[in-house]
């Protein structure tokens, strides 16, 4: 009997493929359909297994559902990637799953496509959760990221992109080389390439990007004062994407918007610090009675 490849499970969860529109969607879910649902939206360069603590916790009360974002992980890209024609996503995939009120949790880019689709379809969202993201990111982090990005074309082995990873995530426990199969793909050479379009753009014309990024959040703060439903904002402690100013800032642009730290973690929040992340994601949705 010969080995037969399996995608990844993730913890307690499904993973899974839709089609909306000829366009293939990877997801991961948790819990049954037709509890109060809550809709992850991963970062970019990430993938949709950054919420698998999240996910796996919120099972019992919640059905989750985490889509890798266009042109990440397993899903096909769309035509535009500015912040509208991606949020622009969000309602057929939640039509193809029978939601018409959904809770966001949205992480960097996730978090602005949660303000984003949120402000057009305020009837549609009871709840955001922004994982360290605002109207107002710093420079230098934001290259930081950019620069990481772009960096490596390829890595010879799992165990190099560990260790490069790492060096990149100082307040991440361990990188397990295994599991960056959620996040690398094998090329035909054998080298793995991330399973993401943007460093693949940002080393065709990093310096655009290096000028143009801040078109991304353009209008963000005029959105973000629009939201009526109960936001949390969750800022890493030592993040150097949402500086600690820029939390507050956003914090009271939004009506009815509350602020929380994750402590020893980056702007990668919910991946350096799962356990709390998801303590305070959790309490958030208790304290609004989702």
């Amino acid at each position: 009997m010969t080995d037969v490849p399996r995608h990844d499970v993730p913890l307690f969860g499904r993973s899974g493929f839709t089609l909306i529109d000829g366009r293939q969607i990877h997801y991961l879910e948790w819990g049954a359909g037709g509890s109060p649902a809550v809709l992850c939206l991963h970062g970019g360069g990430q993938t949709a297994y950054m919420f698998e603590e999240l996910g796996a916790a919120l099972r019992e009360r919640y059905h989750v559902l985490a889509p890798d974002l266009p042109d990440h992980g397993d899903s096909d890209p769309v035509d535009a990637t500015d912040r509208h024609a991606l949020a622009a996503t969000v309602q057929p995939f939640c039509a193809d799953f029978g939601l018409s009120r959904i809770a966001i949790v949205g992480a960097s880019l996730g978090g602005i496509l949660a303000i984003t689709y949120a402000a057009q379809r305020a009837d549609a969202v009871g709840a955001i959760v922004l994982i360290d993201v605002g109207h107002r990111l710093e420079e230098a982090g934001v290259m930081k990221i950019m620069d990481f990005m772009k960096a490596h074309e390829s890595f010879g082995s799992l165990e190099e992109a560990a260790a490069e990873i790492a060096k990149y995530l100082p307040y991440r426990k361990a990188v397990r080389p295994e599991r960056l199969r959620r996040n690398l793909r094998q090329r035909a050479d054998g080298r793995w390439i991330w399973k993401h379009g943007y460093s693949r753009r940002l080393r065709a014309d990093g310096e655009l990007h290096a000028r143009t990024w801040r078109n991304v959040i353009d209008g963000l703060d005029r959105d973000a004062a629009a939201l009526r439903c109960p936001v949390l904002v969750l800022r890493g402690a030592a993040s150097d994407v949402l500086s600690d100013e820029g939390a507050q800032e956003v914090t009271t642009l939004i009506p009815n918007a509350r602020l929380a730290i994750v402590d020893n973690a980056g702007h990668l929040a919910a991946g350096d610090n799962p356990s709390s992340t998801v303590n305070l994601v959790s309490s958030f949705l208790n304290e609004i009675r989702w």
